[in-house]
């Protein structure tokens, strides 16, 4: 009998691919800034402390403002958090959780 039958489920953080639309200018010439791996200083995928959400990962940016989504679930928590109130933890590859014990033990 197996002294430990917990399970971790693990998954691969997943970027958005480049989409054609994005490459047409808007008004004036100028197109959106689109891809890359930083949003405001801070690379996508890392864990950060906040006062109001906690612990969540940097999803993007958009208007100046952060994406910030849940570890466990990928969820979205918000899309308007200041940089500046991000503490960066760590570079997360990975979206992790532990799986509850099954009830038939």
């Amino acid at each position: 009998m197996p002294d430990n039958t917990r399970l971790v489920c693990l998954a691969p953080l997943v970027w958005h691919r480049r989409q054609l639309h994005r490459l047409e200018p808007e008004k004036g010439g100028r197109r959106k800034p689109y891809g890359g791996t930083r949003s405001l200083g801070i690379k996508r995928g890392t864990l950060v402390k906040h006062p109001t959400y906690g612990k969540a990962y940097v999803g993007g940016m958009m208007d100046g403002r952060l994406s910030l989504h849940d570890p466990q679930t990928g969820k979205r928590l918000t899309q308007s958090v200041r940089a500046d109130a991000c503490k960066p933890i760590k570079l997360l590859r990975w979206k992790t959780r532990l799986l509850p014990l099954s009830a038939a033990q």
